[in-house]
């Protein structure tokens, strides 16, 4: 059976599921995470909630832009030059080496798949240009196996998002994690799904829903760390 956990916003919803995880074993299979309200988004949490701060490795909002861009789109900025922006911006640094994942960013992924795909506009585009499609469920992968090696564990642990469009005009979103790291990346991924999930609705003229997030395998290997984290 599946452990399922809820909560209003990503903090609630982290904390409740990081006590799911940190279960005597400290891993569980299929956890199911509801985010109610995931656009909901404090700048002091990227400090207070930053995994550095009780001695892991990594940054918490480093982790937030792999999904999204942090800066977002400019007022003024086509969503094309918004998207070449940051795709440029990847290659620089995965020419001069600054990139420390060498299979790119979700965002890249997403709006530059294989280098011809640019699924994040293709789900905007229908969002917008349908009409009232209420049933339409549109996905975007973010793994391919032209791309990736089978490994046990280790990035790009996204597989796909979903979106799932209402009746009413709400859309809600759906992540699929093969592997999550619950002290070092699952906060960020939902605060950068949360991002996501806004920049498609109003690009496309939608209201954003909730967020549902399968981690397929839930885990931390710093229970202690991860205890003091969500203890703040």
């Amino acid at each position: 059976m599946p452990e399922l956990s809820s909560g209003i916003d990503v903090i609630d919803a982290w904390k409740k599921a990081s006590k799911l995880v940190l279960k005597p074993e400290h891993r569980i299979r299929n956890l199911v995470v509801e985010i109610e309200n995931p656009t909901t988004f404090q700048r002091p949490w990227l400090k207070k909630f930053d995994p550095k701060s009780v001695g892991s490795s990594d940054r918490l909002s480093v982790v937030v832009k792999v999904l999204f861009p942090y800066t977002g789109k400019r007022p003024s900025e086509t969503r094309e030059k918004f998207y070449e922006r940051w795709n440029n911006s990847l290659e620089e640094n995965r020419k001069k080496k600054r990139l420390r994942a060498p299979w790119g960013t979700y965002f890249g992924r997403l709006t530059n798949f294989g280098a011809t795909e640019n699924q994040l506009e293709n789900i905007i585009r229908a969002l917008a240009n349908w009409g009232m499609k209420p049933e339409a469920a549109l996905v975007a992968h973010t793994s391919a196996p032209t791309l990736d090696t089978i490994k046990p564990i280790g990035s790009p642990c996204l597989q796909y998002i979903e979106i799932l469009w209402g009746r009413d005009d709400v859309i809600d979103l759906v992540a699929v994690y093969r592997n999550h790291d619950f002290l070092k990346k699952a906060l960020g991924n939902y605060i950068g799904l949360g991002r996501l999930l806004q920049f498609i609705s109003s690009e496309s003229g939608k209201t954003p829903g909730r967020i549902v997030c399968h981690s397929v395998r839930a885990y931390c290997d710093e229970p202690n760390r991860l205890r003091a984290l969500i203890a703040k």
